[in-house]
């Protein structure tokens, strides 16, 4: 409201005098610092850079301000961002040419006020300045304010959001940055001061590169999340004018797609699987018509690295048999069998259960080696330490597709969920389902044990997507649906 009344009233000449500001110089406007917000950000929302920014408002430390506090900054940047957009954040299917007819720019323009030298090289996530050419600003702002570029952009970043249980410096691994990379980026004075929810700027890391022209039977095209992870999972949805069909290939694999709403909304859910480098990797989309027309339709997918840690496992001499290559791969492609299935028909909604009420004592992903040989196996679960006996929980409402004796998994079940979504359960001392049952969410489907290649007991829980095992915490943490 502040900034509003005094843009409007320095435009026709006139000073407007709130009572918290009363001290405000012409020229000047106030900007209110809210939660979550930091110089580099406010900063660059007015078109400034951080260092003038804090030179115009004495700060000597640009990660010292408070929610709350106030900060002068100069009317001409103000009174533009209230009006019109200053930034326009790339969507899934926009094109250069689209967002420049939108805000009635010459593409060239738009390219030229943004650095871009190719057109066709936008990406979902980055943040163009989509701004008319302004006049030069006011004296006292030209005087006050050295002309500098930002050191960095959000363009050429990406966004993290922060979720429960992480750390700055994993974040920071998982970005291949330092502490001091991510702390400098976004003005946190104290890494141990993040919380849930909180979105980080990602210096350096670009978004995929998915924004290209859509065919005209396409409607709309979403990725969540923009950026994949090693180890984790995404989900494609993509809408069309008129009934079709979809399937993709992804690292290797084919995968298919399910549709809804007369066949107009269709959604393919992918898994990263572990040991995928760094990359930006090709997702091949193939859209088949009610005329049997194939239209396809490719969409380039950037994957960061998981940065999983790793861990020695040391077997009793009676269980160290299990570690048999012969054993381990018959019961691998059985597994592997179950968990690469598509069942069109969708079981579960919203994110996923926990699996016992014990605490998770192994996350996914850590490197293993087992009685001192080579980092040669990864943890495919989540491990829960829960006592002996104590109930094993469905995670998600589905069909039961095997409930079994296995060698190195122990007494296992699998559950579908359907549209490729799988969840296994090892080692379990009681199976108290069968093959066929359909399950809900919290329903107890067994007890936890010591079965198979252990070294106590505990709940081994996997979940699967597309025939890749995943980060079944990452489904705890959100809903794909």
């Amino acid at each position: 409201m502040i900034r509003r009344c005094l843009a409007a009233l320095l435009v026709v000449g006139f000073l407007c005098l709130p009572t918290a500001a009363q001290d405000v110089q012409p020229g000047l406007t106030i900007h209110v610092v809210q939660r979550g917000e930091n110089l580099f950000r406010i900063a660059l929302s007015y078109g400034l850079t951080t260092d003038a920014l804090a030179q115009l408002n004495g700060i000597a430390d640009p990660s010292s301000i408070q929610v709350g506090q106030r900060l002068l900054v100069p009317a001409s940047s103000a009174a533009a961002s209230s009006t019109l957009p200053q930034t326009h954040v790339v969507q899934p299917g926009e094109t250069l040419y689209g967002i420049a007819e939108a805000y009635g720019l010459p593409v060239e323009q738009l390219a030229a006020q943004n650095q871009i030298v190719d057109v066709s090289a936008v990406y979902v996530g980055q943040v163009l300045n989509v701004a008319a050419p302004t006049v030069a600003a006011p004296a006292l702002a030209e005087a006050s304010l050295p002309v500098e570029a930002p050191v960095e952009t959000l363009g050429q970043t990406v966004i993290h959001t922060v979720e429960t249980g992480e750390t700055l410096f994993r974040i920071a691994t998982r970005y291949n940055l330092t502490v001091n990379d991510l702390a400098r980026a976004n003005s946190i004075s104290d890494p141990t001061l993040i919380y849930a929810g909180q979105q980080l700027i990602i210096p350096g890391v670009e978004p995929p590169h998915v924004a290209l022209d859509l065919p005209p039977i396409v409607t709309g095209l979403e990725i969540m999340p923009l950026v994949l992870v090693e180890g984790q999972a995404g989900r494609v949805r993509l809408t069309t004018a008129q009934p079709a069909q979809m399937s993709g290939a992804f690292l290797g694999r084919t995968i298919l797609a399910a549709s809804e709403q007369d066949g107009l909304t269709h959604t393919l859910l992918l898994g990263v699987p572990m040991f995928t480098e760094a990359g930006v990797y090709p997702l091949a989309l193939t859209l088949t018509d009610s005329a049997g027309q194939s239209i396809p339709l490719t969409v380039q997918i950037q994957v960061l690295s998981g940065s999983y840690g790793s861990e020695y496992i040391n077997l009793l001499a009676d269980r160290s048999g299990l570690l048999d290559s012969s054993v381990e791969i018959a019961e691998q492609q059985l597994i592997e069998g179950l968990m690469s299935g598509f069942t069109a028909t969708r079981y579960m909604d919203g994110a996923m259960g926990l699996p016992a009420a014990a605490a998770m004592n192994s996350p996914f992903g850590q490197k293993r080696s087992y009685n001192g040989g080579p980092f040669d196996r990864f943890h495919s679960g989540a491990d829960f330490a829960g006592a002996p006996g104590s109930p094993v929980l469905a995670a998600a409402s589905g069909v039961v597709v095997l409930a079994d004796s296995l060698n190195v998994r122990g007494n296992a079940t699998v559950i579908d969920h359907g549209w490729g979504v799988y969840t296994g359960y090892w080692h379990q001392t009681d199976i108290y389902v069968r093959v066929g049952d359909f399950v809900t969410t919290g329903q107890v489907i067994g007890t936890i044990g010591a079965t198979g290649r252990v070294t106590g007991a505990h709940l081994h829980w996997e979940l699967w997507v597309s025939g890749v095992p995943v980060d079944p915490m990452q489904w705890v943490r959100q809903s794909f649906f």
